[in-house]
């Protein structure tokens, strides 16, 4: 099983599938289809310049009567994601309405969803991991030189780990195996985060996206 964040020296990668599958619901099969055959028409080849993927998934949304909104288009080819995504949010006009997020990863054909956030600010954040520890200390971190608490407070890195130290550090247990001070091999990839209010090791995962619930 793939794991949703993965630490690396001095930075992250956040899987491509695993930040989807927080927001998205069910996969709408026959939709998908629909966009498939749509965005693989022989039409867009005569296009100079060539349509894009977003642009020809936003077609497909105009062609059906499914406004997409200002902000709507979103991509993300940021270094914290394993594969580029490109994302439409579109929403249905018949009742009951339907939020939608048509998805293409790594530029392949795409994909038609259930938009399950409750903001689409939370479509924005490709970077975001949330750190915890066993000893209750809990942070969110977006790679940059601040951490926050869960009430909001702030404090940069250099506070909390020391002048020119990193956020992600070399394993502790894999260094002790590599300096033969323990004979016990650590099966992490090499790399830990370790909380800076207790010294213990945290989880890094992805953090909680609010969502509607689905019918």
């Amino acid at each position: 099983m793939t794991e949703p964040v993965t630490l690396h020296n001095l930075y992250y990668l956040i899987d491509t599938s695993a930040w989807l599958d927080q927001r998205t619901g069910a996969h709408q099969v026959e939709r998908s289809s629909q966009l498939q055959d749509f965005v693989r028409c022989d039409v867009f080849d005569d296009y100079h310049p060539g349509l894009d993927m977003d642009a020809r998934m936003r077609l497909w949304c105009a062609a059906h009567g499914y406004p997409v909104g200002d902000g709507g288009v979103i991509e993300h080819d940021d270094a914290c994601l394993t594969k580029p995504v490109t994302i439409v949010l579109a929403a249905t006009t018949g009742m009951p309405r339907e939020a939608l997020a048509l998805v293409s990863i790594d530029g392949a054909s795409p994909d038609v969803y259930a938009d399950r956030t409750t903001d689409d600010g939370y479509w924005l954040d490709a970077t975001s991991v949330a750190l915890s520890c066993s000893g209750g200390h809990a942070w969110s971190w977006d790679g940059d030189h601040y951490l926050r608490t869960a009430d909001g407070a702030e404090a940069h890195v250099s506070t909390l780990f020391g002048r020119d130290a990193s956020v992600i550090s070399r394993c502790r247990d894999c260094e002790a195996f590599d300096e033969s001070t323990t004979d016990q091999m650590c099966p992490c990839p090499g790399f830990a985060v370790y909380c800076p209010a207790c010294g213990e090791r945290c989880q890094v995962t992805l953090p909680d996206v609010p969502l509607f619930e689905e019918r």
